[in-house]
């Protein structure tokens, strides 16, 4: 079994993959400090992932706040059949950041991000409508993040490798104001949207401009919080068996409190409110039924939820940020 495999995948790899999830531009050597392990060995298995694809770094770009985007949530019902073609074919688009196949027949769940207005109307009017096999969507407009998935990571590392790690520059995660950029931005986001662990060297080369500059201009990018780095790791390689989407209805008052309240927990990796007859949509991992279990009957409620209004299994993810698996039904 070849480095950088599903198959040989360890616990050793396990911490390297979280501490990309923490920081997917942290040195490899940041990253040894962190987990206590010689550099050369976190280096080559570290790489392997990175190579083989079974971690992803790129970029998360906030277009709710870089330009003009309305994140949509789309829940869509298709012929029996029909929803791993479908799934795959919206998985393809470049405003999709998740596609999801649920448990049951025909149904997906998706969130994606047309640029504007004018994108959104052609989306849900035209392009969506054309869809063979797709049979309705209901759709619900995000509102309010509470934890947004680049934010998310497994457990395993201890504050000392939190500490070596997190030395990106961060951002205020309240802050909704726009946030202009350059052309030369622009082409700095292009290029870690391809390699999020691009070095700053590589940057410079590619975009034209001097290695302060590009140093500059993303500590400034992530301070502001324009983009935010994103790793994606396949949940099973965590330990982590089960996805599950939950849609719970509370009191308009309520909906900041219990959001962030929820978005807390260690199993949720997104948590957002929407628009719809629900007022708040979970993204949660667990290792088993049992640890679900739990989390329906015990956590959500004694944190204000009031009403589970439907909680569905994921059967296959499709895509996840820039992690895209169009082809594989498993």
């Amino acid at each position: 079994m070849s480095a950088g495999s599903a198959e040989a995948f360890d616990q050793l790899d396990r911490q390297i993959a979280v501490a990309l999830q923490v920081n997917g531009r942290a040195s490899w050597r940041a990253v040894a400090r962190g987990i206590d392990v010689p550099e050369r060995t976190v280096a080559r298995r570290g790489q392997a992932m990175v190579d083989s694809g079974l971690v992803k770094v790129s970029t998360y770009l906030d277009t709710t706040r870089v330009g003009h985007a309305r994140p949509l949530i789309v829940v869509a019902h298709t012929e029996p059949g029909m929803s791993f073609p479908i799934g795959q074919e919206l998985a393809k688009r470049a405003d999709a950041s998740s596609v999801s196949v649920l448990e049951g027949t025909g149904q997906l769940v998706c969130m994606l991000l047309p640029a504007d207005g004018a994108a959104r109307e052609e989306l849900l009017h035209r392009e969506l409508p054309s869809l063979a096999g797709l049979r309705d969507t209901r759709v619900a407009t995000v509102l309010r993040y509470f934890r947004s998935g680049y934010d998310w990571y497994a457990d395993g590392l201890g504050e000392r490798a939190m500490a070596e790690l997190r030395t990106l520059p961060s951002s205020d995660p309240e802050r909704t104001d726009p946030v202009e950029l350059a052309p030369e931005d622009w082409a700095l986001v292009a290029e870690l949207a391809r390699d999020g662990r691009s070095p700053i060297s590589a940057l410079a080369d590619a975009v034209g401009l001097s290695p302060p500059s590009v140093q500059r201009r993303l500590n400034r990018l992530f301070a502001e919080g324009a983009i935010h780095i994103r790793t994606e790791i396949p949940p099973k390689l965590l330990g982590l068996e089960v996805e599950v989407l939950v849609w719970i209805r509370v009191s308009p008052l309520e909906i900041d409190t219990v959001g962030r309240a929820l978005a807390t927990h260690p199993a949720v990796r997104f948590c957002a409110a929407t628009t719809g007859p629900t007022q708040i949509l979970l993204d949660c991992l667990f290792a088993d039924e049992n640890h679900l279990y739990d989390f329906l009957t015990g956590y959500v409620g004694a944190h204000g939820a009031s009403e589970i209004a439907n909680a569905a299994v994921v059967v296959a993810a499709l895509r996840r940020g820039p992690l895209v698996v169009a082809d594989s039904i498993h």
